[in-house]
Parts: structure tokens; C-alpha cells; sequence
């Protein structure tokens, strides 16, 4: 009888410390799910944030101005992330966009007086390809992304900044009277001006932005 008690006591000590372990293992694994569930939530805030700033440019009409902006953007995040460079990495951003109806090049007119008409008539005298930076490069009709063409890209935006147009005086009249000028209209100009939409946008396996395309509309009002 007495060693029945003692086998009865031992058995609900084991039952006890069964529930002791179960209940630390199910409070455990509560904490760890908790936890595991507030970081997933961090997560998706920070891919959230993140795309946001992206997708800010998912717009069926733009200029050339925000495709500027979001190139910059791209560009600054790659090397932020060290993976300028290297196209297809994780955390790359490619940005592409397509000029389907003219090309981008700085284009210079000279402007004549007529002594009839006392109007200026207008000729262009020069023609040539844009020079970015080191590259002497045209941007024709065609796609550019920066995985593909991220140097004469870095040259188009450095040139952004440069002066829309150039005027200079060829010659004058005794009085002051201007007969003659150039005016050198830059390409960039242009290009800030014409219109462009979103057509296209990538995401990776984790659901952050991996990519966006930009296509040119025609019949922009600046006549791009």
C-alpha cells in the first residue's frame, strides 16, 4: 500500500512537471512567434517605405523631369548599396526608358535680322550629337537602362544641370542693333520636356521594387 502512494506521488510529480515544460515550451514558442511576427511586420513597413519612394513615379504621365528624378534616385540607392555595378543583385534598382519618336541632341539656330521685315529669320546652321561628359553620345530611338548604359546615362543627368540655352552675338549695327545671333538649345532641355509613362513594374521574391520602365507619349505640349 505504501509503495502503491509512493508510485502515485512520483507519477502526478511527473505529471506536474509535464505540465510545467509544456506550459514553458508553449509560452516559449508564443514569445518566439510574437517576436517573429513584430519583425515580419518591420519588415513589411520597411519594404513599404521603401517602395514608396519608387512608386511615387508609377504614373501614366509624366515628364522628363520626374524620369530624371527616379534615375537619380536609382543611381544614389545602388551606391548607397554598393551595387552600382552589379546588375542583378538583391538590392539593385534598374531604371529604364524608351524615346520612341526623336532624338535627344543640342541644336543651334541662327537668327538673322531681315531689314525688310525688321523680324529675325531663322535658320539652323549646326547639328551635332550631345556631348556628355567624356562620351559623345546620342540618345536616338531606342530603350536605356541603367543596367545596360549607366555611363552616357551618368552623363545625361550631369548635363541636366548645364544652361537650357546659349545665346551669343554675332554681330551688331552702329547703333547697338543686333543682326545677327546663335542660340545653342540643349538636348536635356528637350528631354525635360517631353512626356513619358510608366508601363512597367518588377518586384523580387520579397516584394520590394526590382525595377521600373518608362516609355515616351507622343504628342507632349512642348511639342516633344
Amino acid at each position: 500500500m505504501e509503495n502503491a502512494s509512493k508510485a502515485l506521488l512520483m507519477a502526478g510529480g511527473m505529471i506536474i512537471a509535464i505540465i510545467i515544460i509544456s506550459i514553458f515550451i508553449y509560452g516559449y514558442n508564443s514569445m518566439t512567434q510574437m517576436a517573429q511576427s513584430k519583425q515580419d511586420v518591420e519588415l513589411l513597413k520597411e519594404i513599404e517605405e521603401y517602395n514608396r519612394q519608387y512608386l511615387i513615379f508609377n504614373k501614366t504621365a509624366m515628364y522628363g523631369t520626374d524620369v530624371i528624378s527616379i534615375l537619380n534616385l536609382a543611381i544614389s540607392n545602388n551606391k548607397i548599396n554598393n551595387v552600382e555595378k552589379t546588375p542583378g543583385d538583391e538590392l539593385y534598382v534598374d531604371i529604364s526608358f524608351q524615346l520612341k519618336y526623336d532624338s535627344i541632341q543640342d541644336r543651334v539656330y541662327m537668327y538673322t535680322l531681315n531689314t525688310s521685315t525688321k523680324r529675325y529669320d531663322i535658320k539652323e546652321i549646326e547639328k551635332k550629337k550631345t556631348t556628355y561628359g567624356a562620351l559623345d553620345f546620342e540618345f536616338t530611338p531606342g530603350t536605356y537602362s541603367l543596367s545596360k548604359n549607366l555611363e552616357p546615362i551618368n552623363g545625361l543627368l550631369k548635363s541636366s544641370a548645364k544652361a537650357e540655352e546659349e545665346k551669343t552675338v554675332q554681330s551688331t549695327s552702329d547703333n547697338g542693333t543686333i543682326l545677327k545671333y546663335t542660340i545653342k538649345y540643349s538636348g536635356i532641355a528637350d528631354f525635360k520636356r517631353k512626356t513619358f509613362k510608366c508601363s512597367e513594374v518588377k518586384y523580387d521574391e520579397y516584394g520590394r521594387v526590382k525595377s521600373l520602365k518608362f516609355e515616351q507619349i507622343k504628342g507632349s505640349s512642348y511639342g516633344g
